[in-house]
C-alpha cells in the first residue's frame, strides 16, 4: 500500500538541558499517528524528561503540507510551517502540544 497523507511520530531526541552533549536523533518512540487533513492529533507531547530529553515530532507527508503544532493547532489560519513532501521534518515540541495539517 502506498503512503498517503501525513504521519507523525512522537519521541525523544537528546536533552534540552545538555544539547551540546547529545545527538539530535530520534531515540525512544512513544506513539505514532496519521491524522486526516484538518483533524488535530489525538495524542499529545509528553513532559520533558532529564533522562530522555526533550520531546519531538518527526513528520513526513506524502505531498507538500502546512503543519501547526501547539495546544490548539490550526494549520489553516494559525501559526504554521511548511513540510515538503517525502522528507522527514523534526520539530522540538512543548509538553501537551498536538499537531494539525492541511495540504499546501
Amino acid at each position: 500500500m502506498a503512503f498517503s497523507g501525513l504521519h507523525v511520530v512522537c519521541g525523544f531526541a537528546g536533552s534540552s538541558i545538555q544539547r551540546d552533549k547529545s545527538q539530535a536523533i530520534l531515540g525512544k518512540t512513544l506513539w505514532s499517528e496519521a491524522p486526516s487533513t484538518g483533524v488535530t492529533s489525538t495524542n499529545l507531547a509528553p513532559s520533558v524528561s532529564d533522562s530522555n530529553g526533550q520531546p519531538l515530532f518527526r513528520i513526513r507527508a506524502s505531498a507538500d503540507a502546512w503543519v501547526s503544532v501547539g495546544a490548539s493547532p490550526n494549520a489553516t489560519s494559525g501559526t504554521r510551517f511548511f513540510v515538503p513532501a517525502n522528507e522527514d521534518y523534526d520539530k522540538f515540541v512543548e509538553p501537551g502540544d498536538k499537531l494539525q495539517w492541511s495540504a499546501a
